[in-house]
């Protein structure tokens, strides 16, 4: 699990397998109204190295640079397998993998949405997926957050109700309660460096993960 997430970042492994386990806990939890909403922090405590008293000093660790690509595709990175583990959770469906293109007038450099669960509907019908990961890497760290803010706003806007968070000690948000179709599903959304991550959950996951947990 830490090496398919560790793969996108070195800091990666823990925000978005948090992020994954803490949106489906706010599925269980949620009804889906405006005024009904759970929140559950998801925290990590690492160990601490021993360090001997007469030790010699580190030597202070290179700043890294910043990255232009996210290292392969979602069947790479966060293979279904992996989302099932963080999420314990079985997802059945098919699995839907965008990769997408720069986009310099928000100085998005690459964009992955990663769809687990997407089930056969009708021709024309809208095949929502159980659950939906989108990864963006931006030029800059600020950017990123500059983004995660106008994703934030889009969805109060449109009626939903924000709650703080934290995902591995890194400040999330959750949007849950807007009715607005493309609006109306669980979003959990979180910047790190130079990535956002936004996890979400349909309806149907919110559902089933609500009735096992009243099991």
């Amino acid at each position: 699990m830490g090496d398919v997430f560790g793969r996108l970042h070195p800091t990666a492994t823990r925000p978005l397998a948090a992020a994954a386990g803490a949106v489906l806990v706010v599925g269980a939890c949620s009804t889906g109204g405006s005024g009904s909403h759970a929140t559950r922090t998801v925290t990590f405590t690492p160990t601490a190295p021993r360090v001997s008293a007469t030790a010699a000093p580190t030597t202070p660790s290179p700043t890294p640079r910043p990255q232009t690509r996210l290292p392969g595709p979602c069947d790479e990175l966060l293979p279904l397998s992996a989302v099932e583990q963080a999420m314990s959770i079985a997802v059945s469906g098919r699995t839907a993998f965008v990769v997408g293109v720069p986009d310099k007038t928000i100085h998005r450099l690459a964009y992955l949405n990663c769809r687990y669960g997407v089930p056969t509907v009708p021709r024309g019908a809208a095949a929502v997926p159980s659950i939906e990961i989108g990864v963006s890497l931006y030029a800059t760290a600020a950017q990123a957050q500059r983004r995660l803010t106008a994703t934030i706003d889009d969805y109060v806007s449109h009626g939903a109700t924000r709650s703080a968070t934290a995902v591995a000690g890194h400040p999330a948000v959750l949007l849950v309660g807007a009715a607005e179709r493309g609006y109306d599903v669980p979003l959990l959304v979180l910047a790190f460096g130079q990535r956002t991550v936004a996890v979400s959950l349909s309806e149907r996951m919110a559902a089933a993960t609500r009735n096992r947990a009243m099991a």
